[in-house]
């Protein structure tokens, strides 16, 4: 697996910090089978789950290899969620194996504090990894300023851009996130 952070400085070191600070994790619920309505639904309702849960998000775009190794193989770009145990619940790991598993997802990427290891779990039954196979990243390396890369298989996985920080901080925004969790995917409004 290859992960590419082609941030701006300032993006990658907020969250290298984040890394060092909490466990943190990477999950969508993008799936190609899906319109990008559909997936635009789908991840509305991942991030309320989430923040249901009291977690910390940044919304990144990403791109990966869905399938990988198989003839149905291809480049997928779509949005994915940088996760923080903000409040330090230990349960982020789970969370997010639960989420991968709700949303058919391949894998979920878990990054224990203080984010010198990651971790990729597998969240269903396809080729690579597996159902809750494990793959380990031993290091953490930096290579030009704004790209940190680390390669399993030579299986890609590149984050494009951070896009913004979700913070629900007003009332009636966190009754949305609420409202939000509990709804049907097909449902969520965009």
């Amino acid at each position: 697996m290859e992960l590419k952070l082609n941030l701006p400085e300032y993006s990658l070191s907020r969250l290298v910090n984040k890394m060092k600070s909490h466990d943190c994790g990477v999950i969508t619920a993008s799936k190609g089978k899906y319109t990008k309505k559909q997936n635009q639904q789908r991840n509305k309702l991942l991030v309320a789950k989430l923040l249901r849960k009291g977690q910390g998000i940044t919304i990144m775009k990403g791109a990966y290899i869905e399938n990988f190794g198989t003839s149905d193989a291809k480049e997928v770009s779509e949005t994915v969620y940088f996760v923080e145990d903000k409040n330090d619940t230990g349960n982020l790991k789970k969370d997010l194996i639960e989420l991968g598993e709700e949303f058919d997802q391949d894998s979920i990427l878990f990054i224990p504090k203080p984010g010198l290891n990651a971790i990729l779990i597998g969240t269903n039954n396809s080729l690579f990894p597996g159902y809750h196979k494990e793959i380990k990243f031993s290091e953490r390396s930096f290579g030009e300023p704004g790209e940190f890369m680390t390669k399993v298989k030579n299986r890609p996985f590149i984050f494009e851009e951070v896009l913004q920080d979700i913070r629900p901080d007003s009332y009636l925004s966190k009754q949305a996130v609420k409202a939000i969790s509990e709804m049907d995917w097909q449902v969520v409004p965009v």
